[in-house]
């Protein structure tokens, strides 16, 4: 579980850091990020090989524990204070959100270890792969459903700005 759990982590923070850089508008410190990123993304290539390496040796296991990790991914520092509060102004500024975490950090492993391609899985890992796809059809309900909401409430703060300014 762990080795998958910081597959998915370092690929997460790597986004984060990156979309962080981008938004700072000081270019010091997005160079700064720029690196971080890249360190964060040897991290996330090494465990995911080897992650990768266990799915080719013990695939149902393996897809177990990846299935786990994905249906509770949390981001490290989730029990801090304001956590909640910060993870919004993330999502709301497009650091990191529900869509980033799908497409960016969880389709593109699950396709390196070709998760719903393969046919080494038994009756249990195909079980496993199933329950992960409708987690995941859920999960692209919820990130539409986010960035609907994000929209509605970005164009109010619009509207307000663009009244106080009138």
């Amino acid at each position: 579980h762990s080795v998958a759990y910081v597959t998915f982590q370092e690929l997460a923070t790597r986004v984060s850091h990156r979309n962080t850089g981008k938004v700072c508008d000081d270019p010091i410190a997005d160079r700064m990020l720029q690196r971080i990123a890249a360190d964060e993304n040897l991290h996330m290539i090494f465990y995911r090989n080897i992650t990768g390496a266990a799915m080719d040796i013990a695939p149902d296991q393996t897809l177990d524990a990846v299935s786990d990790i994905v249906t509770n991914f949390v981001m490290p520092g989730a029990g801090m204070p304001n956590f909640r509060r910060n993870g919004v102004l993330m999502a709301k500024h497009g650091i990191y959100d529900l869509r980033q975490h799908l497409e960016d950090v969880v389709w593109p492993v699950l396709r390196k270890w070709s998760v719903f391609e393969r046919n080494d899985f038994t009756a249990r890992g195909e079980n496993k792969r199933e329950e992960l796809a409708a987690f995941l059809e859920d999960l692209e309900r919820q990130a539409t459903k986010f960035e609907e909401m994000r929209d509605r409430s970005l164009a109010r703060e619009r509207a307000k700005a663009e009244a106080r300014a009138s």
